[in-house]
């Protein structure tokens, strides 16, 4: 008989949970970026880990809460990998092109989470475009904030002028990243962060004087 005071029951509890929540993400993952957000039910994701349908509703609540769920963490996956890239750079030029290569990158790696993250033809409106909308502002906000610190010393921030860099690179990451999705992940993440880095440094060199 197994004791319930010395902690093993519910440890393991703990990790039947969180493995089997790894698995029902995985998959929905996969399904919501084949078959977009309208096209996916919570009996898709059910079959595809062999698990009952109501226990996909009491994790997660309802097919929204699931969509959330995966893009929370591929928020934080995708961020993190940016951010790393960028702060381990030797100066703001390497900056650039290691945070426009983890980009290209991390879709390279999942090759689902673009249409899950940011593709605005997946979504209609609710809390998961909403969702979707915070992990655009957050990447743009991201990419502000290098222009800030990347500034000359003494150079006032024009904050319209910055939002218009942040928002153009942006744009271009992005329907950068449909073209290599739809042209079978080619050219390389390198190529093209390379080209890109080399096209906007220009321009920012520019504004930097």
């Amino acid at each position: 008989m197994t004791s319930t005071t010395d902690g093993a029951v519910p440890v393991k509890r703990r990790r039947d949970r969180a493995a089997r929540e790894l698995e029902i993400l995985d998959a929905a993952e996969r399904i919501f970026g084949e078959r977009g957000y309208q096209g996916t039910s919570m009996d898709d994701v059910a079959a595809e880990v062999g698990v009952s349908k109501p226990l996909i509703y009491q994790y997660y609540g309802s097919k929204d809460g699931l969509f959330l769920a995966c893009l929370s963490r591929l928020r934080a996956q995708l961020l993190d990998a940016v951010s790393d890239a960028v702060l381990g750079a030797a100066d703001p030029e390497q900056a650039m092109y290691a945070g426009f290569l983890a980009w290209f990158t991390f879709l390279d790696d999942h090759p689902r989470a673009w249409a899950v993250l940011v593709d605005e033809g997946m979504l209609a409106a609710g809390p998961a475009a909403q969702a979707a909308d915070e992990v655009r502002a957050e990447f743009v906000a991201l990419i502000a904030t290098m222009v800030r610190l990347n500034l000359p010393a003494g150079r006032p921030a024009d904050e319209e002028e910055i939002q218009i860099v942040a928002q153009t690179v942006s744009g271009a990451t992005e329907r950068l990243a449909v073209w290599r999705t739809r042209n079978g992940g080619t050219p390389s993440a390198e190529k093209v962060a390379t080209t890109l880095q080399q096209l906007l440094w220009q321009g920012l060199d520019s504004l930097r004087r």
